[in-house]
């Protein structure tokens, strides 16, 4: 690297931050502190290698999105840019936004610098062109889609033999290039020699050569081309001399390692700045571990943001007690929000109940809610109750306790609907998950891309049609396809039009009548084939699964509401609660959150109550250290949502001691630490 081409980071002074804080429409001293010693200023004006350790409410993505507006309007380079990885396609959808709303910042969403998520950067840099390099093509990326191809494409003799050693479509994973089996968790039931194994070996690969791929397929590939092809991982340093990673903590080990290996291998120059919360974590599934490949945070080049604005010091000192790394946290909220209660921490409750009695918990928080909030903060505030375990799963455990799960407590609860970030399984879903994200951005290119990616994905599923998937602004290439073809342009423009800008309730009668195949002709001119067989019907069925939340429709008066909304009224008053599962709500902020004991080899919150007595504090050490680790890092992300109230929901065996009577010690520490216990079936306080 000549002396010319050296990288050098753009100088970030006082002036710059306060420009920023007024181009994302805060005080002009929100990162510098009115004494000029917040600690995020020293964030943003850092130019080394930095793991940034923010607790939750700190305005983590906001110090990120402020660093990358900055350095936007001082980038001096054509060919070099700046790589933002995030660990959804939401925590991006953020970042993309709030950039779009200056000048600056709109640079950074094009040609040289990449935003999105670390499966996608991979698939676009690596995975993708090498896969089409060794003659595979790319129809589809799609583990549900790619799995299901697999199964079915195998003898009844060798899917009975897998289901009797408790292997399922889900369970089969390939290893490496060589399509060398392996098993998602566990180990492979059969070897290389025997015929089951060169059957479903055979069967990947007969998929792969048909275009369809898992998702994490394409790390192998990506892992393939890295060894295989001198000088790539140089070529993506040079090219991208700063790294920004959003929720470090999330990453797995695969994930990190690959990412180690792209950039900092070579005697790597990337500078690599990691923003994360090492207390919180979302797991992929139940049993999964924290990474332990270059782990997050790194010590010697740790940054502490311990401010939170989301929540008052009650809060930050009840959900701290749940960290890893307890930071002290500093609760200088709540700020100015929709709802402005005159109590502003409110009742910290838990609910205690017994298993007769628990269908009886959402009620009492509801209760509690009314009592505690005007009609008006009521009207605007956000409401949740959420569990670990929101749906049945095969790794469970074998100690079934009750409460198992989210719909322990609710029985019309959906598990189906609570996912952060969906995968539409039908075209009527693409357009419903779509509208939900610009119902919440405010938005509607969010529902217009969902769209176009529906009919790029069904465009796929035909006969030797081409890969779509890995497609950058969707709507824009459906449009340069059909371009020439007026009638599919007006019928593609009319539906938009109909039911993503007017937002029309789009009906079963017609989607049935005229919509379907409507659809179903636009994607045959863009694939040049027909369309049709068992997975194309699948997609263009009729899904009546709820539309979105409409504000001008508030028309949710029953309890049962099928888009896991509960209804709780009394006295002429109601209040609306969503439930759902913890990894549906990671970076939101909530007025009141409920969080629910649901159970995985045990029960979850009764495992964690020396915790949240105060009696045990950091890493657990003990039997199981790895699951209470799990269940620590999850309620952590749970506990720190709320801004005003912050609830709990515990069977009341847990506050028991050896004898089955209340533990009035415990008792004692919880209402030192801050809580009030109630009893659910008594409504009296113990």
């Amino acid at each position: 690297m000549s002396n010319s081409d050296a990288f050098k980071f753009p100088e970030i002074d006082d002036e710059d931050l306060r420009w920023a804080a007024v181009q994302l429409g805060l005080p002009e001293l929100a990162f510098l502190g009115e004494q000029g010693n917040d600690p995020r200023k020293s964030v943003i004006q850092s130019k080394e290698n930095m793991d940034v350790a923010a607790c939750p409410g700190s305005g983590k993505t906001t110090v990120l999105i402020a660093k990358l507006a900055i350095m936007a309007k001082k980038w001096k380079y054509r060919a070099r840019g700046i790589c933002v990885l995030s660990h959804t396609n939401a925590a991006r959808q953020i970042i993309e936004t709030r950039l779009g709303n200056s000048s600056e910042g709109r640079h950074l969403l094009s040609y040289p610098h990449f935003i999105g998520t670390i499966h996608s950067f991979v698939n676009e840099f690596l995975a993708s062109p090498w896969l089409r390099a060794q003659e595979y093509p790319i129809k589809m990326i799609d583990t549900e889609v790619c799995e299901n191809r697999r199964w079915n494409s195998l003898a009844w003799k060798t899917t009975n033999y897998l289901g009797k050693q408790k292997i399922t479509s889900g369970d089969i994973k390939i290893i490496d290039s060589a399509f060398n089996l392996g098993k998602k968790r566990g180990t492979f039931p059969c070897g290389p020699s025997t015929d089951s194994y060169k059957a479903v070996q055979k069967s990947c690969i007969k998929v792969a050569e048909s275009g369809y791929h898992c998702y994490d397929d394409m790390f192998v590939w990506a892992h393939d081309m890295l060894k295989r092809q001198a000088g790539i991982s140089w070529s993506i340093q040079y090219r991208f001399p700063i790294l920004f990673i959003d929720e470090a903590q999330d990453n797995s080990d695969e994930q990190t390692e690959l990412l180690k290996e792209i950039f900092t291998s070579h005697d790597s120059r990337v500078i690599r700045q990691r923003f994360g919360d090492g207390n919180q974590a979302i797991y992929d599934f139940m049993g999964a571990q924290e990474a332990t490949t270059d782990a997050f945070p790194c010590e010697s080049i740790r940054t502490t943001i311990p401010n939170s604005f989301r929540f008052g010091q009650t809060i930050a000192n009840l959900s701290d007690q749940l960290g890893i790394i307890p930071y002290q946290m500093k609760g200088h909220g709540p700020q100015e929000k929709t709802i402005a209660s005159e109590q502003a921490e409110c009742n910290h409750t838990v609910f205690a109940f017994e298993n007769e009695n628990m269908s009886k918990v959402l009620d009492a928080y509801g209760n509690l809610l009314l009592d505690t909030f005007s009609d008006d903060e009521l009207r605007h505030g956000e409401f949740t109750a959420i569990g670990m375990v929101h749906k049945q799963q095969d790794d469970d455990g074998p100690s079934m306790c009750y409460p198992h799960r989210v719909g322990d407590y609710w029985s019309d609860y959906n598990p189906k609907l609570a996912g952060v970030d969906p995968t539409p399984q039908t075209l009527v879903q693409y357009v419903r998950v779509g509208l939900a994200t610009s119902f919440d951005a405010s938005e509607a290119c969010f529902a217009v891309e969902r769209t176009a990616q529906g009919i790029l994905r069904l465009a796929a599923l035909g006969e030797g049609a081409k890969g779509y998937s890995g497609r950058k602004h969707r709507h824009r290439w459906v449009l340069q396809t059909i371009k020439e073809l007026p009638e599919q342009m007006a019928q593609y423009a009319e539906f938009l039009d109909s039911y993503v800008v007017r937002r029309e309730a789009l009906g079963e009668d017609a989607w049935k009548s005229k919509w379907k195949e409507n659809i179903r002709g636009i994607a045959e001119k863009i694939c040049g084939a027909k369309l049709k067989g068992a997975d194309v019907d699948a997609f263009l069925s009729w899904d009546s699964s709820p539309a979105v939340p409409n504000k001008l429709e508030e028309a949710q008066t029953a309890k049962g509401c099928n888009d896991n909304v509960y209804t709780h009224q009394d006295g002429g008053r109601k209040v609306s609660i969503k439930v759902g599962s913890i990894h549906s709500v990671k970076g939101q902020t909530h007025t009141a959150t409920l969080v629910l004991d649901t159970a995985w080899y045990g029960c979850n919150l009764e495992h964690i109550v020396p915790w949240l007595s105060g009696e045990n504090v950091g890493r657990p050490t003990k039997k199981n250290a790895a699951r209470d680790i799990t269940r620590l890092k999850t309620h952590y992300v749970a506990m720190t949502r709320p801004s005003h109230l912050l609830c709990l929901a515990l069977r009341k065996k847990a506050l028991c001691g050896k004898d089955g009577q209340i533990d009035s010690k415990l008792l004692g520490k919880l209402r030192g630490r801050g809580w009030k216990i109630v009893d659910v079936g008594t409504s009296d306080e113990l």
